[in-house]
């Protein structure tokens, strides 16, 4: 048996190059951030899923106040709420019918500062630290151990899938070993590219206006109308990853920035990319920015500019949130998750 309380921490992550491609076999690269989440968990004495929220933006749709006990209680936005639950749920039951171990209580703390649809792989974090607790609470906690390792990564993927319908291992495995991963969907495995030295990359958000469901359904929705046009974009999208993989392991951000804006091009022609990120990515690159790109699936969500260097860096992110946009972040990440017992309040 594993402790009585595990705490994950977990780096989110943002897709540099291949997203929507990616669901299709094509290979993508993507990396963590250091922007973290925390799942916390223990087990119950009683089948009971207690899931608690810090800061996390969860919505409630009213409060009804009993007067006469001065007792209130919330009603929560089941949409806002069962996005976060049904990844808790469904990676608990995936965790112990792979471990076969019996249904149990838990109890799960989620502290996160994002929103759920910020484009940065939130609830691939959710579905990795529940796998992980899960995995830590019932069966072993060595998570240095590659099979272990990978165990967390499919079941965590397994789960996205069995809620989204459709998951690319993407930001499971990116979210479970770190760094920059180059993403081979058909194994699944992330191979690890190292840069030379750090980018100054500008990574932020609007706010989402669709799922990733609904994203990735219309592109399929495209692809079904214009095969071999889509076909062709989805050629284009492999052979941009494969040279920005060069561009990254030889430091040539001049290649890089131009790469972003060919992806970022494609990603038009999807129909995915919103009107707000159309204004700050254009912006961005008037303002000098080497390559500017929506991350992720689209339709708001995520965004990343490349910038010359820190000083660039800090301007641009003034003009992303001058904008409207919320910028979380001006580097990328090169660990995945981490764990560390403690006591829980």
């Amino acid at each position: 048996m594993g402790m009585n309380t595990v705490s994950i921490r977990l780096p989110v992550k943002i897709t540099l190059f291949g997203e929507h491609a990616v669901v299709y076999n094509k290979p993508a690269i993507a990396s963590t951030i250091p922007v973290f989440m925390n799942v916390t968990g223990r087990r119950l004495n009683d089948e009971k899923l207690v899931v608690k929220f810090h800061n996390a933006n969860v919505l409630i749709k009213g409060i009804v106040l009993d007067r006469l006990s001065n007792s209130y209680t919330l009603v929560p936005d089941d949409v806002s709420v069962s996005r976060f639950t049904s990844y808790i749920v469904t990676g608990l039951e995936i965790c112990e019918d792979e471990l076969k171990v019996s249904r149990g209580g838990y109890e799960i703390n989620i502290e996160s500062t994002l929103p759920m649809g910020a484009g940065l792989g939130t609830s691939a974090a959710i579905s990795v630290g529940t796998i992980a607790v899960c995995i830590s609470l019932n069966y072993s906690h060595n998570f240095e151990d590659p099979y272990i390792k990978r165990m967390i990564a499919l079941l965590a993927w397994k789960t996205e899938r069995r809620v989204q319908g459709a998951a690319s291992p993407m930001d499971t495995f990116t979210i479970t070993y770190g760094g920059i991963r180059y993403i081979k969907p058909w194994i699944p495995e992330a191979e690890i590219i190292v840069p030379p030295r750090h980018f100054n990359i500008v990574i932020g958000y609007t706010p989402k206006r669709y799922t990733t469901a609904d994203l990735v359904r219309s592109v399929k929705n495209l692809k079904s109308k214009e095969e071999y046009l889509l076909n062709m974009l989805l050629d284009i999208t492999e052979r941009v990853v494969e040279e920005a993989k060069n561009a990254i392991a030889n430091n040539d951000i001049e290649k890089l920035g131009i790469l972003m804006n060919i992806n970022h091009g494609i990603l038009e022609s999807l129909g995915v990319v919103s009107l707000e990120h159309s204004n700050i990515v254009k912006t961005l690159i008037a303002a000098g920015a080497l390559g500017a790109k929506t991350s992720g699936a689209g339709g708001g969500g995520a965004f990343i500019a490349l910038a010359r260097d820190r000083e660039h860096a800090a301007l641009l992110k003034n003009v992303a949130e001058a904008l409207g946009a919320k910028v979380v972040a001006l580097e990328l990440y090169e660990m995945g998750f981490t764990i560390n017992y403690n006591k829980m309040e």
